[in-house]
């Protein structure tokens, strides 16, 4: 596995070398994080209402798991609150091409994880890294280092059908293949019902593409400083008599 995927501008944000761009504002990366990928998709809610015993979410590019740690810790979180409720399970499918080492996760993770359940879990991730899959009572996760265009080909063989998901590739300008009208096409297929996206860019490029492959898009107030985002969700399809 590559050991040089990160380097740390002024000791604080970590850059990927591959694209030139930041994963993330280590200062609040979960907060932001929360923001626009747990409550972008009304994760909490959605648990909540959810009739069936499996949750599933997709993400394009695993980075440090930082995504995947949190939306496990908002589903402990949401089965200890309803110990009783019939989902059962959170499935959480992921792709990335150029996987981090373990000295570069643990890193990241020790710069922005203070809470200690969080912590915990990001252990968990540790010891089990590089992890193809990993699964235990609550948690299944799947992550695929292979390129973007491959992911849809990989769920499609699991005969799997995401729930939500995480658009989380590096800014579009930096790696537009991972907002193009062919992936979210592809991926837009394996959409369940009425499954939503969350993403934190609101470029016209990404929004376009998304609109194009099916989805309905609507703009949202950004985190922090960030005017914009988007959200949105899959279209119901038209019955023709």
């Amino acid at each position: 596995m590559n050991t040089n995927n990160v380097v740390w501008n002024n000791s604080v944000t970590p850059i990927s070398i591959h694209f030139d761009d930041v994963y993330f504002n280590t200062d609040d990366a979960i907060a932001e994080t929360t923001y626009v990928f747990i409550d972008g998709n009304h994760l909490s809610e959605r648990f909540i209402a959810h009739t069936k015993s499996t949750f599933t979410i997709g993400e394009t590019g695993f980075g440090s798991g930082l995504n995947f740690l949190i939306a496990w810790h908002y589903f402990l979180q949401f089965k200890q609150q309803h110990p009783n409720h019939v989902l059962k399970h959170l499935q959480f499918f992921s792709i990335e091409k150029y996987p981090l080492s373990l000295t570069e996760l643990t890193t990241i993770h020790r710069a922005i994880i203070q809470e200690v359940n969080l912590a915990n879990l990001a252990q968990i991730l540790q010891n089990n890294w590089p992890c193809a899959h990993y699964q235990n009572e609550q948690v299944t996760l799947n992550v695929y280092f292979a390129d973007i265009m491959l992911f849809s080909a990989h769920l499609k063989q699991s005969n799997t059908l995401i729930d939500a998901w995480f658009f989380d590739g590096f800014s579009p300008t930096k790696n537009p293949e991972m907002w193009s009208a062919p992936l979210f096409h592809s991926l837009y297929a394996q959409t369940a019902k009425s499954g939503t996206f969350a993403t934190f860019t609101a470029a016209s490029y990404a929004r376009r593409n998304l609109l194009s492959a099916g989805f309905e898009v609507y703009k949202h107030k950004g985190y922090g400083k960030k005017r914009e985002m988007l959200i949105g969700y899959k279209k119901p399809q038209s019955v023709e008599c």
